[in-house]
This record gives structure tokens, sequence and C-alpha cells, in this order.
């Protein structure tokens, strides 16, 4: 999926410090969600220090990965970053006042030096010009009166900037809760596929050792002694390699949740069973209605349309309030005089006649950009349709395959079954024993992987349509 841009440099001279970032609230329903979410993993996040080392569940792992992730807390606390902005922008809009103040001491010889009063100067012979001193305090108060409507349009423009940071704040939330939903369901497989080696290695200890008493008792020949040793070493690789998998997966899912290296973890068993698949035409309409991304476009093309405001307007009159009031003294104690009172008021108008076609240019630019949201946003529907159908033809898939395992594993721990009691009989050889117990594992293995597969390939198809791992599709038809 490819990403969205924001298609703007900047909010115009009125919007210093302002960058474009994500999208604005997805709306109630998505926001409650994920207020349940971190409500349900309050006293873990209290205890944000220490996080809980008991099972966690998806609700939990969703959770922790909202609140710690670090990639996640980096593009949140891009909030404050705007709000910020905004505060800057807005600040146009109201009077400014400044206090203001100087002093000086100067000689200045222009008297002497001008050519009109040299006739003058001559009749004064001792005349010598002499140091000034000059102290000078004031207050100056400036107000926009009338900008063509850029102030207005800067204000706006900043607050659809933070809707568009709110969008793609939720697009980062998407990806980490998803990518945090599939390292627990990795993890979950990977100690199932443990715990399964480990109960067939168990049987294979006591099944050697039953083969050693009746080696003892001269009941089994060398043979079978040989091959019952075999078959349990043969195990103990696979034993060792899924314990590897198993410290991977903690691993991953640690980074995932934002925890400490070393931090003691362990995922709970999954809740429920694989939701029925939805269809196709539902989750293109709850897509339409959630995925941020296609919010992120939607907002920076109306910012464009507030960027145009911005620099048109500087082709309009500009009018400009201008007051001060002090005292300018050359004595210190003179400043409680009121006949060195120091006041003015100004109104200045600006009006760009023309600027050699700069902002025609910047206009041409603006509209360019608008027309590339367009296609991109053109590009992003098929995409996130391509990316829909894809999603629900693998989960649907992933559901037949899980029933063909769980039937594969029924029959293979029924065949393991009679083997051994054919085996205890005398009936079966002990090489039958050991290939029905071969098989069982394997469609053991099978059966968990499609498991854990199918509840990851749900995961993706909800994040395909906008919507957190802990969410349904139920209103998807």
């Amino acid at each position: 999926m490819s990403e969205s841009k924001t298609a703007y440099p900047g909010l115009g001279e009125s919007s210093r410090g302002i960058r474009a970032g994500g999208i604005q609230s997805r709306g109630i329903r998505a926001a409650c969600i994920r207020a349940l979410v971190l409500a349900a993993l309050l006293p873990v996040l209290v205890a944000a220090e220490e996080p809980s080392t008991g099972p966690l569940d998806l609700t939990q792992v969703v959770g922790l990965a909202l609140a710690r992730n670090p990639a996640l807390q980096t593009q949140v606390e891009r909030r404050a970053e705007v709000a910020g902005g905004v505060k800057e922008v807005a600040a146009d809009a109201w009077p400014q006042l400044d206090l203001v103040g100087s002093w000086s001491r100067a000689r200045n010889p222009a008297l002497l030096n001008s050519p009109d009063f040299e006739d003058i100067v001559e009749q004064f012979p001792d005349f010598e010009p002499g140091e000034q001193e000059l102290w000078d305090v004031g207050l100056e108060l400036t107000q926009t009166l009338y900008s063509g409507g850029k102030v207005r349009a800067a204000v706006d423009l900043a607050e659809l900037v933070v809707g568009i940071t709110e969008a793609q704040i939720e697009t980062a939330e998407l990806e980490a809760a998803l990518n945090a939903a599939e390292a627990y369901y990795r993890l979950l497989q990977a100690e199932s596929a443990l715990e399964t080696v480990e109960v067939q290695q168990k049987a294979r200890q006591r099944s050697l050792e039953v083969v050693e008493v009746r080696y003892e008792l001269g009941d089994a020949t060398r043979l079978e002694l040989l091959r019952a040793r075999s078959a349990l070493t043969a195990v103990e690789p696979a034993v060792a390699r899924i314990r590897g998998r198993v410290d991977v997966e903690k691993s991953r899912l640690r980074v995932a949740l934002g925890l400490d290296f070393g931090t003691e973890i362990e995922g709970a068993p999954v809740a429920g069973e694989l939701p029925e698949p939805p269809s196709l035409a539902g989750l293109l309409n709850l897509a339409r209605e959630q995925r941020p991304e296609l919010e992120d476009l939607a907002l920076q093309t109306e910012a464009l349309g507030r960027q145009r405001v911005v620099t048109a307007a500087d082709g309009k009159p500009q009018v400009e309030l201008a007051t001060s009031y002090g005292r300018q003294v050359r004595l210190v104690d003179d400043f409680g005089d009121p006949l060195f009172d120091n006041w003015g008021v100004s109104l200045a108008l600006t009006w760009s006649l023309f600027d050699g076609g700069r902002r025609r240019g910047e206009l041409l630019q603006l509209e360019s950009r608008r027309r590339q949201l367009d296609w991109q946003r053109r590009d992003l529907v098929n995409e996130i349709a391509s990316e829909i159908e894809e999603a629900l033809v693998a989960y649907r898939t992933s559901r037949e395959r899980l029933r063909a395992a769980e039937a594969a594993a029924e029959v293979a721990r029924e065949a393991s079954r009679v083997a051994l009691e054919s085996y205890r009989e005398g009936v079966a050889i002990q090489a039958d024993l050991l290939g029905a117990q071969e098989q069982e594992i394997q469609a053991e293995f099978v059966r968990v992987e499609a498991v854990y597969e199918a509840w990851v390939l749900a995961a993706r198809l909800l994040r395909s349509i906008g919507r957190l791992p802990t969410e349904t599709w139920e209103d998807a038809g």
C-alpha cells in the first residue's frame, strides 16, 4: 500500500512552524472503541514502569502497543507540535502589543556642515555641537484590520493540519496494533507447536522405557530398542528449534509492545472462534468510510484550497492599524512631565499590484498538487479494494485449510492410538507405531499453524478496512 504524503509545503506566511501530518478523528465509534481498549488495560498502564507479567490476551496486547510502542508514540507526540502551530497561526488575528524602549547618546555636526547655515554659523565663532542623550519609552500596538481573508484562511488551514495529523496518527495506530497482534499470534503458534512436540517427546520417552523393560525380559529385540532410542533422539532437535523460535517470537512481541529487553512475557490462549467472513461489498463500504488514509488525502485536498486563499490574499489590499504612546526625554527626571508625551496613530495600506507573476506561479503549483492528490486518491481507492479482496480470499482459504488440517489431525491421532494398541497386543510392529506417531506430530503442526495463520489473516482483513484487531466486521453485511 503506498503511503499518502502531504501535498503542500507549508501553511504560508501566517503559519510558520506548522507542518502537515496525520488525519481528523475517524468518528465517535472508533474513538470510543479505542478508549474502551485502553480502559480495559488501565491497571497495566498505571503500572507502566513494571508492566504485568501475567498472560496477555489480544485486548491487552493491542492496548499496550497503543500506549507504549515507541514508533507510535513518536507520531502521537506530533499532536502537541501541531497544537502549538495552531496557536502560532491564530496569534496573527489578535492585536500585537510591544513595550519598546531606547537610549542613545550622540554628537551630530550636521549644522556645521550645512551650506545653508554657513553665514549664520560664522556669526557664532564659539559655537560647538554638544553631546545629546535621549531616553525613549513607550507601548506600540498593531492590529491587522483587513488582509483579504488571509488570516482566516491561515487559521482554517492550521485546523485542517490538526485533522491531517490525527488521520496519520490513526494510520500509525492501526499498523502498530496489527504488528502487535501478529507477534502475539506467532508467539502462541510457537508455544502451541512446542507443547505438541514436548508431548510427543514424553510419549517417546515412555515408549523407550517400555521397550527397555521388554528388552531386559527378552520380549523385544535389540533393533526395537535402537529404534526407540533413535525416535527419542530424532525429536530433540525439533524441541530445541521450536524453543528458540518461542524466544524469538517473545522478543518480537516485546518490541511491538515497547517492553524492555528481558521482560517476562506470556500469551493467553485465544478466546472464541474464528468469525465467519463477511461479504466483499460490505467490507468495501466500511473501508470507504473508515480508512484513515482516505480521510488524510481528503483533508489534504481541502487544505490546498485554504492555501490557495492564503496565496491569493497576498494580491489584495492589506490594511494595518498602528498606534504608539510613550515619552521621549533628554533628562530622566522629565519622564513625569506630560509635556514630553510621544504618541502617534497610523493606518497603513499596502497593495501588491505587480509581482512579476510570482503569485500566479504559486497558484499553478497548488492546482497541480490538487490534481496530484486527486489521482493519488483514485489510486489508493483501487489499492484498498485490491487489498481487501486479497485479504478476504486469503482468510476464507485459511478457514478451509484449517478445517482440512483439523480433520487430518483427528485421523492422525486415531491412527496413532490404534497403532499403539496394536503394538501392545503384538499385532503391529514398532515401525508402524513410530510412523503413526510421526504422522500425528506433523498433522498437529499443520493444524496449529493453520489456526494461528487464520487469526493473523483475520487481523489483516480488519486492518484493510481500517479497524483494530480487537474489533469486528459485524456491520459489514
